[in-house]
This record gives structure tokens, sequence and C-alpha cells, in this order.
């Protein structure tokens, strides 16, 4: 089971996106302002979300 985290402190949200633009699986959205884990199951671990994000704010473990 895959464990994705976003520190919506650190986040911009729609200000950034850059982690929705990468997902391969479209497991992040931005909704509103706000980004969502949608269909995290369908997540495949490629961590790209992570390499791309200027904040540090998703952190994707594998459970």
């Amino acid at each position: 089971m895959v464990k994705i985290t976003v520190d919506y402190d650190k986040c911009e949200g729609a200000e950034c996106g850059e982690c929705v633009d990468v997902c391969p699986m479209e497991v992040l959205v931005i909704e509103g302002d706000t980004l969502i884990i949608k269909n995290k199951g369908e997540c495949s671990l490629c961590e790209v979300c992570m390499d791309v994000c200027p904040d540090e704010a998703i952190k994707v473990e594998d459970d």
C-alpha cells in the first residue's frame, strides 16, 4: 500500500501545481486552490512528484 502525505504548510497548491503536471498516474489533482490526493491506489511509487516539488511538501512511501 502506498502512503502519500502532503505538508500543506509548505504546499503552494494551485500557485505551483508542478506535481500535478508530472504525475503519470494522475494521482494528484488541484481542486480549488488545494492539492488533493486522488486514486492513491494507482500510484506507481515513481516519486516524480517528490522530485519536482520546489518546497519538498510531498512524501511518497511504500507502506
